[in-house]
């Protein structure tokens, strides 16, 4: 009898082991049901792919947009005056071509003096109230551009816009890189690249339409200040309510949506990663070698690529016997081409992760068409234009990759913003000099032999920059558990670690 009681009780212990048993496997499961229904695997709590694609769709819908109108829009203002050019603004402003050239060059001055300043300044600001009067002060001072009497007159507008549009290059490049991994970037920077061209496909088409206005209050290149400069204002007051701060905060974000934008962002970064902000953090990049061999690259890009596109109606004009309004208007088919050639060569240098050999391409390219410009002859116009389409395409696709290439590398929000920066000074030395190459109309020749050389030596630093990155790789793949502690060791700041971290891999 007792025994008997005593298995009824180890039997009901057993069921009522069973049922607790049955009670946890029903509440994971549960649980994990709960936690895919939110975009999360339940095994290392890593968000999965169709959740990870529905955020960033969600960021390219609400993030790009103004960025992009933005991108447009600064570029009217800074194409304007190539065209405004030919409409008059010499003969109105009694200006000589070495005046004009300096007042191409006058842009960069401020970007040389603010760029560094002003991306710290914003790595620490919101970005929402720092773009939006960035973009507001273009409109107003592009408008104002065209009541100007003088040269002097014109040299200030063009500095003070030079002033506000300085900043905008680097600090867009890191504001996209907040919200984007690394084997995002270049596609995302394309779309960039993309409207910047057909921006300067636009200003031909408009230009031309402009020129055929009437000029009885004001000239052709008044006109075409005022018309460009117009959209920036409308478009500060939509920037000011649609620029997100950072996907931390994101109001189009649900609260599970913004940690997985978080989360992966982290993720792509890997040991690297670091979102602190100190002084310190600041000094490392200043001393750190990768900044000014980026930024020497892009010097040279600068002084080949803003000579080809600040020349570029003149450099058309001066090819054939047509009128300045047809010029204006053979300027839109190079960029059109570009801006097909920025959205493959983009998409594809995303899909394999590879930039240098990219950029290597789009030299080659645009040594074919410095060759074709200067060497086929005068009487045969349009392989000439053809080597100039050929020239603009390669120039201008060379820009996202570039841009992807060095905010890979640099890892660390603080770390990558005051590198934008560094960069993006030494780049305006370039541009300054790029306004002044093209000093021999009507066919450049020595401009072109300048442009040629500057391809030439870019070409060698970007193949030297590749094979620094693969053997530094290839170290760290090597290296043991201690000898990557004792290489941690000599960081007494985790936040100056960043990408020297011997867990990150550059991207090549």
């Amino acid at each position: 009898m007792n025994k008997l009681s005593k298995d009824n009780v180890d039997n009901e212990k057993q069921l009522s082991s069973s049922q607790e048993q049955k009670q946890e496997n029903d509440d994971h499961q549960q649980q994990k049901d709960e936690t895919v229904s939110l975009g999360f695997r339940d095994n290392d709590n890593s968000f999965t792919f169709e959740a990870e694609e529905k955020v960033r769709r969600k960021v390219d819908f609400h993030v790009l947009p103004v960025l992009l109108l933005a991108e447009l829009v600064a570029r009217y203002g800074h194409l304007v005056v190539s065209n405004a050019k030919l409409g008059g603004l010499l003969e109105d402003l009694n200006m000589t071509e070495s005046q004009y050239r300096w007042a191409l060059s006058a842009y960069y001055f401020a970007f040389i003096i603010l760029n560094i300043p002003v991306t710290i300044l914003f790595r620490r600001w919101k970005p929402s109230i720092f773009m939006t009067l960035l973009i507001f002060s273009w409109g107003v001072l592009g408008m104002s551009t065209a009541a100007t009497k003088d040269f002097p007159g014109f040299l200030i507008c063009r500095i003070m816009f030079g002033t506000t549009e300085a900043v905008y290059s680097p600090i867009q490049k890191y504001y996209i890189s907040l919200w984007y991994k690394r084997n995002e970037y270049a596609q995302r920077q394309g779309f960039t690249a993309v409207v910047t061209t057909l921006g300067g496909a636009s200003v031909g088409l408009i230009a031309f339409g402009v020129s055929h206005m009437p000029t009885d209050r004001l000239n052709t290149w008044q006109w075409m200040c005022i018309i460009f400069g117009a959209p920036s204002i409308i478009l500060a007051c939509v920037a000011l309510l649609q620029i997100p701060d950072k996907p931390e905060t994101a109001k189009f974000l649900n609260e599970n949506e913004r940690q997985i934008e978080t989360e992966r962002i982290k993720l792509d970064q890997g040991a690297a990663h670091d979102p602190t902000w100190s002084w310190s953090q600041v000094r490392t990049v200043l001393t750190d070698w990768k900044a000014y061999y980026f930024a020497t690259i892009y010097c040279l890009t600068g002084i080949s690529g803003s000579g080809v596109k600040l020349a570029l109606p003149s450099i058309i004009d001066g090819m054939g016997d047509w009128s300045p309004d047809v010029s204006q208007a053979l300027t839109t088919p190079p960029y059109i081409l570009a801006s097909i050639v920025i959205l493959v060569a983009s998409y594809y240098s995303d899909r394999v992760f590879e930039r240098a050999y990219f950029l290597l391409g789009a030299n080659f390219i645009a040594l074919i068409g410095f060759i074709m410009i200067m060497f086929i002859p005068d009487q045969y116009i349009w392989p000439r234009y053809i080597g100039t389409c050929l020239l603009v395409a390669s120039t201008r696709v060379d820009n996202s990759i570039r841009s992807a290439w060095y905010t890979s590398n640099f890892c660390g929000l603080t770390r990558r913003a005051v590198a934008s920066g560094v960069i993006y000074t030494i780049h305006a030395i370039g541009n300054a000099l790029g306004g002044q190459i093209y000093f021999d109309p009507p066919n450049y020749r020595k401009g072109h032999t300048i442009a040629i050389c500057v391809v030439i030596l870019q070409s060698i630093m970007i193949l030297g920059l590749r094979i620094i990155f693969k053997r530094i790789n290839k170290k760290r793949d090597k290296m043991t558990v201690e000898e990557k502690e004792r290489y941690l060791a000599k960081y007494n700041n985790p936040g100056h670690i960043g990408d020297r971290h011997p867990d990150f891999r550059y991207a090549l």
